[in-house]
């Protein structure tokens, strides 16, 4: 009787100790992975937004000085009477 009692304590223990060292490992290494994900992720979708924003400025730049002969200025109110189309 007290043999059961030793091998039943015994993998209780073990059990209980290696379900917990396995959830300290498994939540560890999907924090490691989680963070680098996420860095990457945002680092990417940051750099993508930074291009897409200064090739949006440089193509209205770009049109504004192709166009730039149709926009009536303060000296000159009036402007030519041609429609201003601005797809390219």
């Amino acid at each position: 009787m007290i043999k059961r009692i030793i091998w039943i304590t015994a993998g209780f223990g073990a059990g209980l100790s290696s379900s917990l060292w396995m959830k300290r490992v498994v939540k560890r290494r999907a924090a490691d992975y989680t963070n680098a994900v996420a860095t990457n992720f945002l680092a990417n979708r940051v750099k993508a937004t930074k291009s897409t924003l200064l090739d949006v400025a440089q193509e209205g730049k770009r049109i504004a000085t192709k166009y730039e002969d149709r926009i009536p200025t303060r000296s000159n109110q009036q402007s030519r009477k041609s429609l201003l189309i601005l797809n390219d």
